[in-house]
């Protein structure tokens, strides 16, 4: 049996989510030209670069911490992960709970070769142009 979600269907459950794991409160501090962004109990969640190690042709640029995006995998599989969907929820929730106006993601996230070799890879997204980006 196939099952079929919309959208705002997907987009409801992943803010529920990050919502649970992180609290209904996002807060973030700025270091420079870096925004810590962190969760209702301080715990950084997330990481905003506005000059360097910002992804080409992004103007603010959001890292998710690899430990993040390990608290996430234990609720959603990693292959939702490397989606363009996933990646424009993520920044609007950001957005929405913090009104930073990010137009990109960088995340981490780890696969298994067919030899069970674990190896880090990284996904880069431009919300904006919709379509992934690279580094500089």
């Amino acid at each position: 049996m196939k099952i079929v979600i919309t959208e705002l269907q997907y987009q409801k459950v992943v803010f529920s989510l990050l919502d649970t794991l992180y609290g209904p409160k996002i807060l973030f501090k700025k270091d420079e030209d870096i925004f810590e962004i962190l969760s209702n109990d301080g715990q950084e969640i997330f990481r905003l670069y506005t000059k360097t190690g910002k992804s080409k042709g992004c103007k603010r640029d959001m890292l998710v911490l690899s430990q993040t995006i390990e608290e996430i995998e234990g609720y959603l599989p990693p292959a939702v992960l490397r989606k363009k969907l996933f990646s424009k929820t993520i920044l609007s929730y950001v957005n929405e709970k913090t009104n930073l106006d990010i137009d990109c993601i960088d995340f981490p996230y780890g696969i298994y070769n067919n030899d069970e070799t674990y190896f880090e890879n990284r996904y880069r997204f431009n919300v904006k142009k919709n379509k992934k980006t690279t580094t500089k």
